[in-house]
């Protein structure tokens, strides 16, 4: 029988969510379910549902614990650097180098979607955006007076050639270029999509023209 009054809600909340995103860490999502979760923690699986209003809901809290996980991570990478171009590939590289740190969260933050019926929680776009912004603001400095509809759709553009590397590694669909960390390639796509902008890139130019 699962303990009842040990613990708070709010105290119960985050043991199972410890205990959720270790078994994810460990076995990945589809080693996860309610009755381990409940089991780890020593509560009923009813109690769970007090607390979550089922699997999907549990997860979007675990993916937003990642996502303030990423956003610490890539702002200890940016500490060491001043100039825009470095903090670019530092953010690149942090962002790969905590995805392979962290396959299985990173997996559950992006492939998890939510059943139709479910309303996306505001909490988890608000960590998303926060992340963005990251990207977003340290690419300003090299587009001066760039429209704000300009720069989001250039940050767009190199943080999605970002991710499709970080993905690609942690699929593990990369070993054929022979390297371990995939920085060098994380630091070529900024140094690419940096030189590009240096010299007009397309996107940027005709935001510009419109003004």
């Amino acid at each position: 029988m699962g303990r009842r009054n040990e613990h708070t809600q709010e105290q119960q909340r985050e043991m199972a969510l410890a205990a959720a995103e270790l078994i994810v860490v460990k076995e990945g999502l589809a080693g996860l379910s309610m009755r381990k979760v409940a089991q780890a923690i020593g509560y009923t699986v009813g109690n769970l549902y007090l607390l979550f209003a089922n699997q999907d809901d549990l997860l979007a809290a675990i993916n937003e614990r990642t996502a303030d996980a990423i956003h610490a991570f890539l702002q200890d990478a940016l500490d060491p650097h001043t100039e825009p171009r470095e903090r670019l590939r530092a953010l690149a590289g942090g962002y790969i180098d905590f995805a392979q740190r962290h396959p299985n969260r990173f997996r559950l933050m992006f492939e998890h979607q939510l059943p139709a019926e479910m309303t996306p929680r505001a909490s988890t776009d608000i960590r998303l955006k926060r992340l963005f912004e990251l990207v977003e603001g340290n690419l300003r400095p090299l587009i001066p007076g760039a429209r704000p509809d300009a720069l989001r759709a250039a940050a767009a553009a190199l943080w999605s050639a970002v991710h499709g590397v970080c993905s690609l590694a942690v699929s593990g669909k990369l070993k054929w270029s022979g390297l371990a960390d995939y920085r060098d390639l994380s630091d070529g796509v900024v140094d690419i999509f940096v030189t590009g902008l240096a010299g007009g890139g397309k996107t940027v130019a005709a935001a510009r023209s419109k003004r």
